[in-house]
């Protein structure tokens, strides 16, 4: 019987079977984290994502990153989701549960294709603190409210103490095979992040199952306050979600 691993594209001593989709931005991880520092579950995950003028991004992007484009633009999403049994050195955090709403880019830096995140806001203080300690991520404090039935999500945001608001509900539809888009924006093995200078992690999940969505009430609030300002529709996917695993950050 196969693993777990096997079914990713791992034979059993962890190495990558060749022959499985490992283009740099196909569906299967291309490496094993054996040292995790970081464990978590995304639930009910939003891709609300819009291509941005390659500029615009670049001028928002730290040293050492510049923008990875798709068909000439740059791209930029509002990804709302559930955090879930969050662990640090696989120790469940006490708030280990909670929801979050990343603006988030997607980069090329040193070691390759990643994402870049401007923003991520969450209620809990204590993942806030650890995560921008870490890995200096731009975590900020919020008060963000969910609620779900089961063909949609609703997702609003206000930062404390009277910063940006966000807003978005999305319905979700059927299933659908991950297109080359799909896979240029969910696809993505390594995060860049650094307030005093540049790091990355990589990072490990299974493929995203991914369905149809639409999307109503935009409020771009959080995407507009990092500086990011997309013109048109957006391009929508809904993931009932997937393990997570960062590795340890190393400097840049």
């Amino acid at each position: 019987m196969k693993s777990d691993r096997e079914d990713e594209g791992f034979d059993e001593a962890g190495l990558i079977d060749r022959e499985a989709d490992f283009s740099p931005f196909g569906s299967y991880c291309p490496h094993f984290i054996s040292d995790p520092v970081m464990t978590q579950r995304w639930d009910d995950v939003l891709f609300v994502s819009w291509p941005v003028a390659v500029d615009q991004l670049a001028a928002r992007l730290p040293a050492g990153l510049w923008p990875d484009e798709w068909n000439g633009s740059a791209w930029v999403s509002l990804v709302p989701f559930m955090m879930r049994d969050s662990r640090y050195r696989d120790r469940r955090l006490p708030t280990g549960s909670f929801p979050e709403v990343n603006v988030r880019a997607y980069v090329v830096g040193p070691e390759g294709p990643g994402v870049w995140f401007a923003s991520l806001d969450v209620p809990s203080l204590l993942p806030k603190a650890v995560a921008n300690r870490v890995y200096g991520l731009n975590y900020r404090w919020s008060r963000v409210t969910v609620s779900k039935d089961a063909n949609w999500v609703d997702w609003s945001v206000r930062r404390r103490p009277r910063g940006p608001r966000g807003h978005v509900r999305g319905h979700i539809g059927q299933p659908v095979s991950p297109t080359g888009l799909d896979q240029f924006l969910t696809a993505r093995w390594r995060l860049y992040a650094g307030r005093k200078g540049l790091v990355t992690a990589r990072v490990e999940h299974r493929p995203w199952e991914l369905h149809e969505a639409t999307v109503e009430g935009l409020d771009l609030g959080l995407v507009n306050a990092a500086g990011l300002h997309p013109r048109n529709s957006p391009w929508v996917r809904w993931s009932p979600g997937t393990d997570v695993t960062v590795e340890r950050p190393v400097s840049l």
